[in-house]
């Protein structure tokens, strides 16, 4: 955590507005979040602070613009909408549900948080707009891991991630944010 601060410290003028959100009365524990306005949330592990979750959100919103490509494909930009089919394309079929997940990438359709009551009916709306990416470690061994639970050590955190891209209005800055193998350039 520490290293993204400082490189948010020595990008202000890409980076202008950072939010750290912790729970002060058990700050040693709990997990960190920073919020990076108006597209990121970096979410940490509380004992070791390592990084756990990224989300993606607003990716619509043009101040400042965001292109999110996986590979050489641009799955989301100011002129490319991305869609429950795009996704579907891109990736290949998952398991039914108004989400799309696949191991270390979510892709979700609500503007943020969950919807309200309980879910009930599947939505398969092909042309459904993506409005919040998640990227977070693969479950190791198929187990399931709570989002409030430590990172697990991996080879992963040995530098298997080449790089992930985050290009802010009109810099461009190369920046590995991605605790997942299937990395993912924003």
């Amino acid at each position: 955590m520490w290293t993204v601060l400082d490189m948010l410290r020595r990008l202000q003028h890409a980076f202008p507005q950072v939010d750290v959100k912790y729970d002060p009365d058990t700050s040693s524990t709990t997990p960190i979040i920073l919020h990076i306005r108006p597209h990121l949330d970096l979410l940490f592990s509380g004992t070791h602070q390592r990084l756990h979750t990224i989300c993606l959100r607003k990716l619509r919103d043009p101040h400042p613009p965001v292109t999110l490509r996986y590979k050489d494909t641009v799955l989301s930009s100011t002129e490319e909408v991305l869609r429950r089919v795009g996704v579907s394309r891109t990736f290949g079929p998952t398991y039914p549900g108004d989400d799309l997940r696949y191991p270390g990438v979510w892709f979700s359709f609500e503007e943020d948080g969950l919807p309200e009551g309980l879910k009930g009916t599947q939505s398969e709306d092909r042309r459904q707009e993506v409005r919040r990416v998640l990227v977070s470690q693969k479950a190791i061994d198929g187990e399931d891991r709570d989002a409030l639970d430590e990172v697990v050590e991996c080879p992963i955190m040995a530098g298997d991630v080449a790089r992930a891209v985050v290009k802010v209005g009109s810099y461009t800055r190369a920046h590995c944010f991605s605790s997942s193998s299937q990395c993912l350039f924003f």
